[in-house]
């Protein structure tokens, strides 16, 4: 049976180091403060708006939420990206909750974001970095995934590591962080044939598509490490990509949803806010 990741755990542990930093900031009068503007409805979208408040208040970071209607156009949500990042708004953090309504092009505000501020890591600049391997902030899944991974002794060099989902939250901006560890990356996307080809090869998995189940135990070997990033609804229950049950039968170690990844992404992003501001003010 497969050793089962408490991702609350860890982030705790992450809280625990961040809300010291917080405290010595404060004492030198530099305060975090974290910026999310919402745009819509989206219940999932404002459930994790909530879980990024709630940590950033636990800690003592400034929070402000900015929501706007599902109707709001490209120009109007970037005339307030601009606003909110003017000195006397004094974020330090900032946050465009995504996804964005389909007539909003989101690469275009995006860009929009100082990549001093880009707790996300989404700007091209920080995602540039991220590539050469010269970045100082990393992207808050990737992150946390790297994190269960380094808390556990996984070790990455020479390993087979297969990521299924190809996208820019997790599949594309983990796989340069994997292979500047040294590990052997295969990016499996909604094209690639044969995928059991890759799983039952693989020393890591790591899925982070968003569909339940694309992974099943008939897909791995024994002793696989599984980590599954993926969160999808259904009857307004959350489940991962992974067939959990099956796959925590033959693996080393995987990950739960909920209560593996998703919290430990909210601490990373937590601890970017934190980065920043350090950042900010040493560079002032």
């Amino acid at each position: 049976m497969a050793i089962i990741v408490d991702g609350n755990n860890l982030a705790q542990q992450i809280y625990q180091r961040l809300a010291a930093q917080v405290r010595t900031l404060m004492r030198q009068r530099h305060t975090p403060k974290l910026g999310v503007v919402l745009v819509g409805e989206d219940k999932p979208s404002q459930t994790y708006v909530n879980k990024k408040a709630a940590a950033a208040k636990k800690i003592g970071i400034n929070f402000s939420l900015t929501t706007l209607p599902a109707t709001t156009t490209t120009e109007q949500l970037s005339k307030v990206v601009r606003k909110l990042q003017q000195t006397r708004y004094g974020l330090t953090g900032l946050i465009i909750q995504l996804p964005l309504p389909a007539h909003i092009k989101s690469g275009k505000v995006l860009e929009l974001i100082d990549p001093q501020r880009d707790v996300d890591c989404l700007t091209q600049t920080n995602l540039g970095k991220l590539v050469s391997g010269s970045y100082w902030l990393t992207p808050p899944t990737p992150g946390a995934i790297l994190t269960i991974l380094q808390q556990h002794k996984v070790l990455l060099k020479g390993k087979r590591v297969v990521i299924i989902g190809a996208g820019a939250l997790v599949g594309r901006p983990l796989a340069n962080l994997l292979i500047h560890q040294q590990a052997s990356v295969s990016v499996l996307n909604k094209f690639t044939d044969h995928v059991e080809a890759y799983t039952k090869t693989a020393d890591i998995i790591i899925t982070g598509v968003g569909k339940h189940p694309i992974l099943t135990g008939k897909m791995i070997k024994t002793g696989v490490v599984v980590i599954d990033a993926g969160v999808s609804f259904i009857d307004g229950k959350m489940y991962g990509d992974i067939d959990f049950p099956s796959v925590a039968k033959k693996a080393n170690l995987v990950t739960p949803t909920p209560g593996g990844v998703g919290p430990l992404t909210v601490a990373k992003l937590i601890e970017n806010t934190v980065q920043c501001t350090i950042k900010r003010y040493n560079e002032a």
